[in-house]
């Protein structure tokens, strides 16, 4: 079983530990989290220490696996550029709960996490690093790009695609055939019945472009 450490002490991580347990799959070693303090305990696991000795902590563990529990887009990228430049050649764990429903031709790449109920169909394509939240779903032919994520409850139809780094929000929706560009932000509730660009936030039914984003701009809760 592989020694593995979870970068971030939050209630993302907590679902993480969850389903590495219903999984057996992994010996879980604690976290690493740069805001909290070492020693601080998060579901039966303790904080060990932050990325500054994040190899020390891979040499005295023998950890060569992490998973980043980090639910926000941009700072999970953030936190994966970090992680890279210290140990280039640790190996990021993609973390799949029993009861997620895939097609058989789906590939989970290096990353992404799938949690409980969300339902991944026929010829969909998700990207590193992606999110698939509670009881999600992907549409037939859909594509997540790299670090993008869906959350509890979103429907997403066929032949949609998910931009680099963007986000659907709580029970949000796409129809079918809709493109939303990179670092967008689909707010709660909304439809999406036409394509949204690159840097926007959307909301409403349907869906309106409502402002302009950076990547520095916090969504969840939106």
């Amino acid at each position: 079983m592989k020694n593995i450490l979870i970068y971030g002490a939050s209630g993302h991580s907590k679902m993480i530990v969850d389903i590495i347990h219903k999984n057996k799959s992994h010996n879980i070693i604690g976290y690493i989290d740069t805001y909290k303090s070492i020693g601080e305990e998060l579901s039966g696991y303790k904080i060990l220490g932050n990325l500054d000795n994040l190899l020390e902590l891979q040499k005295t563990h023998n950890v060569s696996h992490i998973v980043i529990g980090v639910g926000e887009n941009s700072t999970r990228l953030k936190v994966w550029q970090k992680i890279k430049d210290i140990s280039p050649n640790i190996s990021f764990e993609s973390i799949i709960h029993p009861s997620a429903i895939l097609a058989e031709n789906i590939d989970v790449p290096e990353g992404s996490v799938i949690m409980a109920g969300a339902i991944v169909n026929i010829d969909a394509t998700i990207g590193k690093f992606c999110v698939l939240n509670t009881n999600s779903s992907l549409g037939h032919d859909s594509i997540m790009k790299d670090f993008s994520s869906i959350a509890p409850g979103v429907a997403v139809g066929g032949n949609v695609e998910i931009g680099y780094c963007s986000a659907l929000c709580l029970k949000s929706g796409v129809i079918q055939n809709i493109t939303i560009g990179d670092y967008s932000v689909i707010a709660s509730g909304a439809l999406v019945v036409k394509d949204i660009g690159d840097y926007k936030l959307a909301k409403g039914v349907p869906a309106n472009i409502i402002t302009e984003r950076s990547t520095k701009d916090k969504y969840l809760g939106k």
